[in-house]
Order: C-alpha cells, then structure tokens, then sequence
C-alpha cells in the first residue's frame, strides 16, 4: 500500500489550508532532491450545497449567495495562488466528486439539488476559469459512474450538461474527466450484460461506461476527453445487492494498481488511479446522527461505520483481503 499515493481530498476550508501547500511543497522538494518529476493529486471538494442528493457527505458550504462567495474567495482563489506560486511540477485535479452527475439526474427528484443547480454551475465556470488557463495542472471533471449515468438517456444528457459547464469556463481548458470516485463497480464484469439484472443498462461496468462516454463526449464537440478511473476500491465484485448501493459496501477489494495508460487500444484512458483513500468511511451507520443517510444502514454496508472521511478500520482490512490482484 506504501508504494501508491492517494489522492489528497480538499473537502473543507480547514483540510485545504492544511493539506494543500504542504503537500505541493514536499512534492517539489521530492522533485528537486530527485530529479524526478513528481505528480500531485488534489480533489476538489466543497461546493455550496455539496452532495445534494446524499445526507452522509454534505459539505459546510450552503446553497446560497454568501457561501458561494466563500467558495470562490476563500477556496478557488487560495489553491489559485498556491498553484500559481508551484508552477514547476505537474498537478491534476480530480474535481467536485457526483455534482455534475446529480444535475444530470436529481434536479427534478430532489429540491435540494434544485436548490444547489446555480451554485454547482457558477462554481464550475468559475474554477474551470481560475485553474483552466494554468499550464501545469490538468482537470479532471467527475461523472459519477457505470451504474449513474450508464443508460442511454442519461449519457444523452450528460453529454449537453458537461459540453456546456466547459464552454462556461472558457478560456480555461479541461483535461478530462474522473470515473467510479470512491465507489465500488468492476472495471470489468463480463457476468453482466443489458438486461434485467443491470435494469438494461447498456454500461454495465466502469470499461463499457467509457467506451460509451468517450463516444457521446466527442459527438457532442468536446475537444479533450480523457479519463482517469478510481480503481481504489473495485477490485472484486461486493456483496451489493443493487449496483445504486454506495456506502462501505462489505466484500470491497482494492482495485488495479495505478498506472498511466493501463490499457491497449484506449488511448483515451490516461490513467486508473487510487482516487478514495481504502479505509476512509463513506457514512455513519448511527441512525441517530444528523448526516446519517439510509443507504449506510442497508444490508451490505459494513456497521458499525463512523462519519464520512473518517478512518474505518475494518473496511480497510476487508479491502486488503480482497485485493485484486493481490497485494
């Protein structure tokens, strides 16, 4: 496990004042001392109103004006300057895990996404605008995963909502975007194919998904679609009953190892990259506690589960006992 960097999470205004030029400054001291460039991997994670469509992962940024400002004053502008003063040593940004994904599918289902659909918009344009035009850092923008946004209609609109969030962030420029962050789906499973057992999901594994993805992306006029693949967790098919369950699933296994261009004749496919760190818990399992959501309470999600981000002990040996390869 030593031998592999995770992504480090910017999920808050603290963990980001913390984590971010600490790690860009050991990263070009590494660098320097080495000869060796050295990669540095962020996710950037605090919209206001965070994770609209879940309870366990909220973020402390609400849905409104004043927060907004928050995230573009007191977040956006300060990695801005850290990135800028770092300029020699190569970064990518994994950005806004599930937000674009839930307007592709909840804004209608669920007010809090409605709520949050301007802010998720304006603080794409804006980050796409900040971080866009920096030579040295390439995004990544998520798109949930196989079982989200797989069915036809789903990448039908995917593709207008992402083709437009890039346009909006002109003249910055995406990289690319970021697949199965922190969840469970097999970059394979050949058992599944459409049908009743995938709902007719034509995508019924995170390969199949891109294939699709990098099709529909470029007809829609996106010049740059690459991907990298959260294979932190994937390894091995989980005991989930139904492939919408996302929290501490029992039967988890880390996934393949991080590798740029780990596969022949997907030139588009940059990396598979550990995105979720093994071990941090997806949500609580205290039915008593404010963010606790009911899909940690579900039969295959491991309990007792502390909060979202926090070190989950037993979930992390199931990942190691299941590791495929193995470790």
């Amino acid at each position: 496990m030593k031998e592999y960097s995770n992504a480090i999470w910017l999920d808050s205004l603290k963990n980001m004042n913390d984590w971010l030029e600490k790690n860009l400054k050991g990263a070009l001291a590494q660098q320097t001392s080495s000869g060796k460039t050295v990669l540095t991997v962020f996710v950037v994670y605090d919209l206001p109103g965070r994770d609209c469509h879940a309870l366990a992962s909220n973020g402390e940024l609400l849905a409104n004006e004043s927060d907004m400002e928050r995230y573009k004053s007191e977040y956006i502008d300060i990695i801005e300057g850290h990135l800028k003063t770092y300029n020699s040593q190569p970064v990518v940004l994994i950005i806004e895990p599930d937000s674009l994904a839930n307007m592709v599918t909840n804004i209608e289902s669920t007010p809090a996404c409605a709520d949050s659909q301007k802010y998720y918009f304006d603080g794409h344009a804006y980050l796409i605008q900040k971080f866009g035009v920096l030579k040295h850092v390439a995004m990544y923008l998520d798109i949930g995963h196989a079982f989200w946004l797989g069915w036809d209609d789903n990448r039908e609109k995917a593709s207008k909502v992402y083709s437009e969030v890039i346009a909006s962030g002109a003249p910055g420029e995406v990289r690319g975007f970021a697949d199965n962050v922190a969840n469970y789906t097999p970059w394979e499973d050949p058992s599944l194919s459409r049908g009743p057992d995938t709902e007719w999901n034509p995508c019924p594994d995170e390969k199949r998904y891109l294939e699709a993805m990098y099709q529909d992306f470029t007809a829609a006029g996106i010049k740059s679609v690459y991907f990298v693949s959260d294979t932190s967790r994937n390894g091995k098919k989980t005991d989930r009953k139904h492939p919408g369950e996302w929290c501490n699933q029992t039967g988890v296994g880390i996934g393949a190892r991080p590798q740029a261009s780990p596969i022949s004749g997907m030139e588009y496919l940059d990396a598979f990259y550990w995105v979720k760190p093994l071990g941090e818990s997806d949500g609580t399992s205290d039915e008593s506690a404010e963010r606790y959501d009911g899909y940690c309470g579900h039969e295959t999600a491991m309990k007792p589960a502390p909060e979202a981000g926090q070190w989950f002990q037993a979930h992390f040996e199931e990942g190691i006992k299941n590791a495929n390869p193995p470790l």
